[in-house]
């Protein structure tokens, strides 16, 4: 228990200091020079892993991993396979997985709905209606059109969104500190395309 506690502090730390772009609770943590924009989205999605809870059922159907997949157009390249490599969350360990339908996104427990994807966004989020899944993008307006967590650039630096009722629907639990990192937003136009 101890050593998940300091696993997720760590990461809320990283995570802090990952959105302010600089400084974290001591003011002299600095982000790395450099860093692209999907080296920080990768960050993220590891990070989410240690901020979420699962219902012990969406474990079943994936040989107890944790699968962190992409759907679409994939934006990282090697860089979410390299993020992830060795890495374990509850003694699960992390794979990542590439995926061409969303029939078999489903097996994921958080999927990255790619760009790419946007003409078919409505029709994924349908499609993972009653799934334990942690849906993440960076499509306009993703959160309020039924995605969980969508990446937004705000002064060069990235940063998310939260649809809470969309997280609920799912059946997950976001720890409320990840809540305070991110910007909550509501469903306003789920039905939109």
């Amino acid at each position: 228990m101890v050593k998940g506690v300091r696993l997720r502090r760590g990461a809320l730390l990283l995570a802090a200091v990952l959105i302010s772009g600089g400084g974290g609770a001591r003011g002299n943590e600095a982000v790395p020079r450099g860093l692209s924009e999907y080296q920080i989205k990768a960050a993220y999605l590891y990070y989410f892993t240690t901020f979420v809870a699962w219902p012990p059922e969406a474990f079943s159907r994936s040989g107890e991993a944790l699968v962190v997949g992409v759907l679409g157009a994939d934006p990282f390249g090697p860089i979410l396979d390299d993020t992830l490599r060795g890495k374990t969350v509850d003694n699960r360990r992390v794979v990542v997985k590439r995926f061409g339908n969303i029939r078999d996104a489903r097996a994921s427990h958080i999927l990255f709905i790619s760009a790419s994807e946007r003409d078919r966004l409505a029709s994924i989020l349908k499609a993972l209606e009653g799934a334990s899944v942690l849906t993440v993008g960076e499509i306009d307006h993703f959160a309020s059109r039924g995605g969980q967590i969508a990446f937004r650039m705000e002064d060069k630096k990235v940063r998310f969104d939260i649809n809470v009722t969309a997280v609920e629907r799912a059946r997950l639990k976001v720890s409320a500190q990840l809540m305070k990192l991110g910007r909550i937003v509501d469903e306003s136009d789920r039905q939109g395309g």
